[in-house]
């Protein structure tokens, strides 16, 4: 195994790839639903970049993109930071990528972009697997607080039901395409009040933007998770 990527491979990583498997994830195509959802994300952090990262054997998949400076559908395991991310459970922060480094990870694509900054959290499963994450980037450096750093994990669970939903319904196509026009429609309502929230208070730190877009993130996720239900008891 290249040394590079030693490192950054956790214990559990053959039962974490198969739990991948049962998510239909690796697939770059567009998905409107995710694509809202990490642009709303994006906003509400006032950041020029993220995405949803889904971390395979060998590669990271760049899913639901937005805004990177440079298309880019996959990258190299060991040059990823969400490699390292997925290590862990809590926020992973880089407020200065050139100063601080990654251990384990070759830079040489994230300098090439210009990116600083990072934040991320881990998309975890119910059973406990780090399948990716939910991360933001942006070029200059910056801080990031501690309610910051709990909202994006708010955040990144929500993203995390919205993706046990979208394994429920199953394939994205037919008459399961149709089901996801009328959760899209169900949430809309929910991203565009982040969205406003986050245009409202564009100046405003992490602490004061928490409470509110937790609690629109909450009514999101009780709206899916009904949706969940049904899809189930359907079963």
């Amino acid at each position: 195994m290249n040394p590079l990527l030693t490192s950054l491979i956790p214990a559990d990583d053959e039962a974490r790839l198969r739990a991948l498997e049962r998510y239909q994830l690796l697939d770059a195509r567009s998905e409107k639903v995710l694509d809202d959802v990490v642009a709303t994300i994006a906003s509400l952090f006032r950041v020029s970049n993220a995405m949803l990262s889904i971390v395979e054997k060998d590669t990271v998949l760049v899913k639901s993109p937005y805004n990177l400076p440079a298309p880019i559908e996959r990258v190299p395991r060991g040059q990823s930071v969400c490699s390292s991310t997925i290590l862990q459970d809590d926020t992973a922060v880089f407020e200065d990528l050139e100063k601080t480094g990654v251990p384990g990870v070759d830079l040489t694509l994230v300098r090439q972009l210009g990116l600083h900054f990072y934040a991320g959290h881990s998309l975890r499963t119910p059973d406990g697997h780090n399948l990716g994450t939910l991360c933001l980037l942006d070029g200059p450096p910056r801080r990031f607080t501690s309610a910051e750093r709990s909202l994006l994990g708010l955040l990144a669970a929500m993203v995390m039901r919205l993706l046990e939903l979208r394994r429920a319904l199953g394939p994205h196509a037919g008459f399961t395409s149709s089901l996801w026009e009328i959760v899209y429609r169900a949430i809309g309502e929910q991203l565009k009040r982040l969205t406003d929230l986050a245009q409202r208070t564009s100046h405003a730190t992490g602490r004061q933007l928490s409470p509110a877009a937790a609690q629109e993130a909450g009514a999101i996720v009780g709206i899916i998770d009904q949706f969940l239900a049904s899809t189930l008891q359907r079963r």
